[in-house]
């Protein structure tokens, strides 16, 4: 599980042979009400779910969401099913470069009369938001998430936390693998008031050592993953767990959740 978590959030440039619609593009292009939809991206499934679009999916990555009911899987992110693709016959797929690890890509030219989006990468909460209202676009919900996004921002003024607080985030205990300055999920903590202490790797994602743990001078260390670490580390430094998977980060919804996660724990400090 860390190995998937840790491959579907590097940042990768695609280099797409598939005719893509990007979110410019969308001005120029004719109005077509999406009806069978499959979504590549899990951070873009939980945005047609908030967007009350869940009946629209007809195919969804193994990664998922809680869904309402079961759907037809279509691979991993890392490989998606083009046959399976195929078979549910979309008329619209979506694609986010936050999860862009994803291999046969190319292979979409094969999808007859799908309109196929590429969302850019995440690196602030305005990008969310605007994110969020590519996929109202194209939904035609774009009244409904001009009022939910209202509701997030307020939730986001209402616990922002101004004083900054020093953090390791970690996207994996085993083994330790840490978020530095280099990505944009730091950017989005920085958003938050987090000060990620990692500057001195050149990799987005270094591993790191326990000794560095218990020797830095972070106030607290968030878990972005499923295992825990050790009452050994636990018991020197705070420990924020974010409790679902960060492939889910990318919506406004869950945003504003981690910045009230981030505010109760610093509150209960």
């Amino acid at each position: 599980m860390p190995c998937i978590l840790f491959l579907s959030i590097i940042f990768v440039i695609l280099f797409l042979t598939v005719h893509a619609i990007t979110p410019h593009q969308l001005s120029h292009r004719q109005d077509v009400q999406s009806q069978r939809i499959i979504a590549l991206s899990p951070s873009i499934t939980a945005m047609i779910i908030d967007l009350g679009c869940e009946h629209l999916l007809v195919g969804v990555t193994t990664f998922h969401p809680p869904l309402s009911k079961n759907l037809p899987i279509v691979g991993t992110m890392t490989h998606p099913n083009i046959e399976k693709i195929i078979e549910l016959a979309p008329d619209t797929i979506f694609i986010s470069r936050d999860d862009a690890v994803t291999q046969k890509i190319d292979q979409l030219n094969y999808v007859k009369n799908a309109a196929l989006y590429i969302l850019p990468v995440s690196t602030t909460f305005d990008d969310i938001c605007a994110h969020y209202m590519t996929v109202a676009k194209i939904l035609n919900k774009e009244d409904y998430a001009v009022k939910k996004l209202h509701y997030y921002k307020k939730q986001r003024q209402a616990h922002h936390h101004p004083e900054s607080t020093k953090a390791i985030i970690l996207i994996s205990v085993n083994p330790l693998i840490a978020v530095s300055h280099h990505s944009y999920i730091s950017n989005i903590f920085g958003d938050m008031g987090i000060n990620n202490v990692i500057t001195y790797s050149k990799s987005a994602y270094p591993i790191i050592q326990k000794e560095y743990l218990l020797s830095s001078d972070a106030d607290i260390i968030i878990e972005l993953c499923n295992d825990h670490l050790q009452q050994t580390i636990t018991k020197i430094i705070p420990v924020l767990r974010i409790p679902y998977e960060p492939v889910y980060f990318y919506t406004p919804r869950h945003y504003c959740q981690s910045l009230q996660y981030i505010a109760t724990f610093l509150c209960s400090q």
